[in-house]
This record gives C-alpha cells, sequence and structure tokens, in this order.
C-alpha cells in the first residue's frame, strides 16, 4: 500500500488552534521538517493514547472502518496476541469495541503501555476503499484516493480535542 504521509501541527490564531495535516515526504530529513513549521509558528501534535482510543471509537462507529493493527511503545508478545485475537472479533461485531476500549484504557491507565500506531481500514460510503494510519508522534499515512476526506475529518476530530 502506498501512502500519503503527513505531519499533524496547531497553530494558534486569535480565538482557538487550529490544526494543519501538512504533507511529508520520507526523502526530507524528519528534524529539518519540523523545525522550518516550527519557525513559522506551527507546533507539533502528538497523538495521547486516550485521543487513539478516542479516534478509534470515531472512525468504528461514525465511518464503519475497521482496526486491523495496533501497535504498542513496547514490545510485549502476549499483549501483541491478546490485541490480535479481538481485532477480528471487531471486525466481525461491533459489540467487542466496549471490550477493546475498556483493554487499551486500561493498558494506557495501569500499565503505562502507549499506542504507538493504529491502522484502520474500510469503504466510504460511496463504496471506495480506504486504507489508513495513525500514529503517536503525529505522523499520519492515508491512501493517496481518499487523502484529502480522511486528513480533513482527522484534522477536525484533532481539533476538537485541543479546545
Amino acid at each position: 500500500m502506498v501512502y500519503k504521509k503527513a505531519k499533524l501541527f496547531w497553530k494558534a490564531n486569535n480565538i482557538s488552534k487550529d490544526v494543519f495535516c501538512i504533507q511529508y515526504d520520507d526523502n526530507v530529513e524528519y528534524y529539518t521538517f519540523l523545525k522550518q513549521y516550527h519557525d513559522n509558528g506551527y507546533r507539533q501534535i502528538i497523538i495521547t493514547s486516550e485521543i487513539m482510543v478516542g479516534l478509534i471509537e470515531h472512525f468504528v462507529l461514525e465511518n464503519d472502518f475497521c482496526v486491523y493493527d495496533i501497535v504498542f511503545m513496547e514490545d510485549d508478545q502476549d499483549l501483541t496476541d491478546e490485541i490480535s485475537q479481538l481485532l477480528p472479533m471487531l471486525s466481525n461485531n461491533k459489540a467487542f469495541l466496549g471490550k477493546l476500549v475498556e483493554k487499551l484504557n486500561f493498558l494506557s491507565e495501569k500499565s503505562s503501555i502507549d499506542i504507538q500506531r493504529i491502522y484502520f481500514k474500510g469503504r466510504t460510503t460511496e463504496k471506495i476503499a480506504v486504507n489508513f494510519y495513525l500514529q503517536s508522534n503525529g505522523i499520519i499515512g492515508i491512501d493517496i484516493n481518499n487523502y484529502s476526506s480522511i486528513s480533513t475529518e482527522i484534522s477536525g476530530l484533532i481539533e476538537r480535542c485541543l479546545l
């Protein structure tokens, strides 16, 4: 899968903080890219596990997308296996969303295990295939055909989190 990548930034205006998905090219040195935008008044967004869980809930419930992989900051094979068994059940039955959210919240709050990356897939209302991921460092990767709509939706969701 070829992804169009972007980095999430916020920039303050007179009233609030606006969120921007600024396209990022892997051929550009990452810290140079960050500094360039920082020097222009943008601040990078880091997505906490709490926000990640909210994004999972939104995209599963509102868009009927499925989460097909979750990568954690710490390498814990038992945890990976447990989540890997839960995700197919969620794909078949949205009732498992509560169990996934409960597990992820518990890991974040009690075990300090944070989410590094989440992968989503599904179909738009027009039946167009969608595939994208979100990383805790604010990098997103979205299939080229859906970049505009999904990046706009993510920006709006993150912007509400900054209020």
